[in-house]
């Protein structure tokens, strides 16, 4: 039946309005590619949930509620990490009615979600693939994801963790680097030194790693109170506690499990293991804490007694990496690093590319020889069929 003609109780069909403000409307189609099905509204961006005409499946795109949704630099960084099944592929950026959008892998649920449904049975493999895809970031370059809590962390249709939303991110290009500071993320996952705006580095996220563990084993915080909802009563009640005696006592109470009766935490983990686990993590000190994702996965894996994750490489189809690096160079031109963009750009243009795809990189290419002074260079590439 003809959807434009399909009737219903009420008449004929037509898709529900957009919500005020929304950068597109149900049905309407971006880049020639991508149907919007569904739009959703978060605390920066909006989420458009679409279809893609090309290949099928789901894709989700963020586009900013105002200002830049990441930075260039962070941006960069996103497109030149390789793709891994436990982390969440930026796959493109597009324009959205004049405003960026950056398309991502789709999960139509979050750890969040199991948490609240108490799906204890899969939580184990769960964490397992959040530190794999932890893990993963510092293989190359380190980079700190700095918000790493329940609901940044996507359950795919097979049951698959992807850590997202890297907004926050941070990355270090020398070997034990530090951040001089984190600039924020949600307080209550938040290590001390993210609490102070010390100098910091991917020992934050595994503290948040431990308070995540905490709450996927028990449905709580590890706190002995109630963190406030308002985040700036939240974050100067948590640096009161880090200033106190609690944590330490919460230590003790975490790492002699079942000794005594819990003050510290509202109720104790299920397992020694995982109890001396979530205290380890928690260390006040960073350098008390697992050093590295690595570590923290063969020591999860002997808590709960299961092999640690060790996902293969799954390169993406050949017109995605295109285009992905095609976004890349184009942010490495705004960023002034017209090298980059440059070598990018070449090794695109020696690949076998679609018609319209090869334009826009020449174009591209074009652009970034002409800013970059070599200007023969970009004549001749201009002429080239």
């Amino acid at each position: 039946m003809d959807p434009d003609t399909d009737l219903t109780a009420d008449g004929p069909y037509e898709p529900p309005p957009p919500p005020a403000g929304a950068p597109a409307a149900i049905g309407e189609v971006l880049s020639g590619r991508w149907s919007v099905a569904e739009i959703r509204r978060g605390g920066q961006a909006w989420v458009l949930i679409v279809d893609d005409l090309e290949r099928g499946g789901r894709r989700a795109i963020k586009t900013p509620l105002s200002d830049a949704l990441v930075g260039d630099g962070e941006l960069a960084m996103l497109l030149a990490l390789e793709p891994h099944r436990h982390i969440v592929t930026t796959l493109d950026v597009i324009d959205v009615r004049g405003r960026s959008g950056i398309v991502f892998d789709y999960a139509p649920s979050t750890l969040t979600d199991l948490i609240r449904l108490r799906h204890g049975p899969g939580l184990a493999g769960i964490l397992q693939q959040v530190c794999d895809g932890m893990a993963h970031l510092s293989n190359v370059v380190e980079v700190a994801h700095l918000d790493l809590k329940p609901s940044n962390v996507l359950i795919d249709d097979t049951g698959r963790a992807k850590v997202a939303d890297f907004g926050l991110a941070r990355q270090v290009r020398i070997q034990d680097g530090r951040f001089a500071s984190a600039r924020g993320g949600t307080w209550a996952y938040a290590a001390p030194e993210v609490l102070r705006r010390e100098p910091c580095d991917t020992r934050a996220d595994i503290f948040s790693f431990g308070v995540l563990l905490y709450e996927a084993c028990t449905g709580r915080l590890p706190y002995s109170f109630a963190p406030a909802s308002d985040p700036v009563t939240q974050q100067a009640q948590l640096l009161d506690y880090y200033a106190s005696p609690g944590p330490e006592r919460r230590q003790e109470e975490l790492y002699y499990w079942g000794q005594s009766e819990p003050t510290e935490v509202p109720v104790t983990p299920p397992g020694e293991g995982i109890s001396i686990l979530v205290s380890s993590c928690l260390q006040p000190h960073l350098s008390e804490r697992p050093q590295s994702f690595r570590m923290l996965a063969e020591m999860l894996a002997r808590a709960v007694q299961s092999p640690p994750v060790d996902s293969p490489r799954i390169p993406l189809p050949q017109i995605d990496q295109q285009r992905r690096a095609l976004s890349l160079a184009q942010v490495l031109i705004r960023l002034g690093r017209l090298g980059e963009a440059i070598n990018q750009l070449n090794r695109l243009l020696a690949t076998p590319l679609p018609l319209a795809l090869f334009e826009t990189v020449r174009q591209t290419a074009v652009q970034a020889l002409t800013r970059a002074g070599r200007h023969a260079e970009a004549a001749e590439l201009a002429d080239w069929r």
